[in-house]
């Protein structure tokens, strides 16, 4: 059996169980009918979930498509996307020929330096994700706020892994209204195929704010079903405490495999740089667990570190899958 740890899903939801709450949740709609036009159902149930004011939130299928339209809505100019990260808003400014600049952060204290050419531009919407993809660790909520004091233009921040991280900058929203907050259904809560996400901001309040959603994006079974979890997400929950946990103890396990480092995680994988990189997706996949080079993923800096990135797995799995990474190592160190 092959274990896919290039996905970066909720590994801890029973794919059978999930699959059949969400069957449920969907049973009762009539599929002639087109859902909430706006999913504004959806949208206040988001908000009395996550504390946010109702009219802060839009809802939308899925973050990608939320942040699609974001930039072509918001855009004024310049795009700055910090990379690496998943490769949308690249994707999307060069089919639109927009003036696009990556700017590469690797560690966390270099955020504000890297932007610092583009903090007093009011056409720049700089695009950021947090826990990123795939280092792992989630940005210092003092370091978000210092770049939404400084930066003039649109900051929109992506945080479709904020599930299993111990922030959320949700609460700064109502703070600063240059901000847009973007999360999804398809991670932790296991809906990745019914496309349902939403984005908040106080800026939405605002009839002149740029971002005009398509009606009816938003199906009518993904609607019904995030109101079923929402309502009853004690199986999500759990699920996520689970993850942070298996996290912890992968990454610890990593950790203890000389010359390996592992990135501090607040997502549910773990990013690990070793020359030996190749050699532990081999080892791994011999085993039947599939690993992502961190150099296959698109827009991963050449110049940096090799290294692999590995979802994490349930608890079953976690020793298998470090003794893998050990003997990748093991074998480097016993070569004549």
């Amino acid at each position: 059996m092959t274990l896919n740890l290039t996905w970066t899903g909720n590994q801890f939801l029973d794919p059978r169980e999930q699959s059949e709450l969400l069957r449920l949740a969907a049973d009762p709609i009539d599929l002639t009918n087109k859902g909430d036009v706006w999913s504004e159902n959806v949208a206040a149930a988001v908000a009395a979930r996550f504390s946010v004011p109702a009219p802060f939130v839009r809802v939308g299928a899925g973050a990608t498509q939320l942040i699609d339209t974001l930039l072509r809505s918001a855009y004024r100019g310049l795009v700055v996307d910090v990379t690496p990260n998943f490769h949308l808003t690249a994707t999307v400014s060069r089919q639109q020929g927009w003036n696009y600049r990556a700017v590469p952060v690797r560690e966390p204290a270099e955020l504000l330096p890297a932007l610092e050419p583009f903090l007093d531009r009011p056409e720049a919407v700089i695009v950021l994700c947090s826990p990123r993809n795939p280092l792992g660790y989630q940005f210092d909520p003092a370091d978000v706020r210092a770049l939404l004091e400084r930066a003039r233009g649109l900051v929109v921040l992506d945080e479709v892994y904020a599930d299993f991280a111990p922030a959320t900058a949700l609460g700064l929203v109502a703070e600063f209204p240059h901000l847009v907050v973007v999360r999804t259904f398809s991670k932790a809560w296991g809906m990745a195929n019914l496309r349902i996400g939403f984005a908040v901001s106080q800026g939405f309040a605002r009839p002149d704010f740029p971002f005009w959603l398509m009606p009816n994006s938003v199906s009518g079974v993904a609607q019904q079903t995030v109101l079923r979890l929402l309502a009853e997400p004690a199986a999500v929950e759990e699920s996520v405490r689970r993850a942070r946990a298996a996290r912890e103890t992968l990454a610890a396990a990593l950790a203890a495999v000389e010359g390996v480092r592992v990135w501090p995680s607040d997502a549910n994988y773990v990013c690990l740089e070793t020359p030996r990189a190749e050699s532990v997706v081999a080892e791994l996949k011999a085993a039947g667990y599939l690993t992502r080079l961190l150099h296959d993923l698109q827009g991963y800096p050449a110049d940096w570190p090799a290294g692999v990135r590995i979802s994490v797995p349930r608890e079953t799995e976690i020793a298998a899958v470090a003794a893998c990474v050990e003997r990748a190592h093991a074998a480097a160190r016993t070569a004549p």
